[in-house]
């Protein structure tokens, strides 16, 4: 597994961040728990080829000597490139659970949609709080025995050693009837409603009648 090398620059702002940029590597910055921010530069390429494990446990050595574990918080790119400008690292020990956000991918193709039902994904991300060494680095939901109408949620996945923060009734993902057929049976719903209010009129004329005529 690839490491970041990271070397510690005493410079920061914003014209340091640029002077780093065009030496080919990436600024960021270093947070730990109760000690002092450590800002950083790593090469791009080494970056790079990091993100592409796309592991959320990242070994960093600092200065070629100080060798830790680190959780990725953020990620900043140029909107244009996609090229990353700037990271943000965080610290961590082994043995103490953390807050960590993953993402939700839904694998299979839903039965329903095989019979012309769309598949909605609602939730593509979710923050759980586990041990450093327990963070599973996707959720895999497998939706591909929902039929049109069925739906799966958050209740219904099985993590080991993680607990989902938040509520837990949201829906990860449904299958809903092709539009076509959903203006269908809208269109049944108000002929039927129509059809319904016509046989109950003369009723209530009749009733409106007799009590007229006592």
């Amino acid at each position: 597994m690839a490491e970041l090398l990271l070397q510690t620059r005493k410079e920061i702002g914003k014209q340091s961040a640029k002077a780093v940029r065009r030496d080919g590597k990436v600024p960021g910055v270093y947070y730990y728990h109760g000690q002092q921010s450590i800002p950083f530069s790593v090469d791009k390429k080494n970056l790079t080829a990091v993100l592409q494990q796309e592991a959320t446990l990242i070994d960093i050595v600092i200065d070629g000597k100080d060798k830790k574990k680190c959780i990725m918080r953020e990620l900043q790119v140029n909107p244009v490139t996609l090229a990353p400008i700037h990271l943000d690292l965080m610290g961590i020990k082994l043995t103490e659970k953390i807050h960590i956000t993953v993402p939700v991918h839904v694998t299979g193709t839903p039965a329903g949609v095989k019979e012309g039902g769309i598949l909605n994904h609602f939730i593509r991300e979710l923050e759980i709080e586990c041990l450093p060494t327990d963070i599973p680095d996707i959720i895999q939901v497998d939706v591909s025995e929902l039929e049109i109408g069925d739906s799966i949620g958050l209740t219904e996945l099985e993590l080991e050693n993680v607990r989902i923060i938040g509520d837990l009734d949201k829906t990860i993902a449904t299958v809903t009837p092709p539009k076509i057929l959903e203006e269908e049976e809208e269109e049944e719903e108000l002929l039927e409603g129509e059809l319904e209010a016509e046989q109950e009129e003369p009723e209530v004329i009749k009733q409106g009648t007799e009590q007229e005529e006592e």
